[in-house]
């Protein structure tokens, strides 16, 4: 079983490359106060396993942390895996309440 990600927040940020993407801000670790957002994400087979592949943008990193090393991508990884999962399940519930998934309750023909 994963280890729950450090505590993050989803923000609006003035340097938001991306106008639709939330920026996340860390809370803790030794990259507390680094903003970043996903750019592009996507699933890729690696033999028998599919593995999820990113990439980020750096908004804040005031103290120059090394955004390079081994642990941060853990960590963003693992923030990153949190929110799909959060939207899976948000999606699950939906479509369970008779929902689309699009926020339209309506039939469609």
């Amino acid at each position: 079983m994963r280890a729950e990600p450090i505590k993050y927040e989803m923000i609006e940020h003035e340097k938001s490359f991306h106008d639709k993407h939330w920026s996340i801000r860390l809370l803790e670790s030794d990259y507390a106060g680094v903003v970043y957002q996903y750019d592009t994400v996507k699933f890729e087979e690696d033999g028998d396993n599919t593995v999820l592949a990113f990439n980020t943008i750096t908004l804040e990193n005031k103290e120059n942390k090394d955004l390079s090393s081994d642990k941060f991508k853990v960590i963003i990884g693992d923030i990153l895996t949190d929110l799909v999962e959060q939207y899976l399940k948000k999606s699950e519930e939906e479509k369970q309440d008779g929902q689309d998934g699009t926020g339209n309750t309506e039939a469609s023909d």
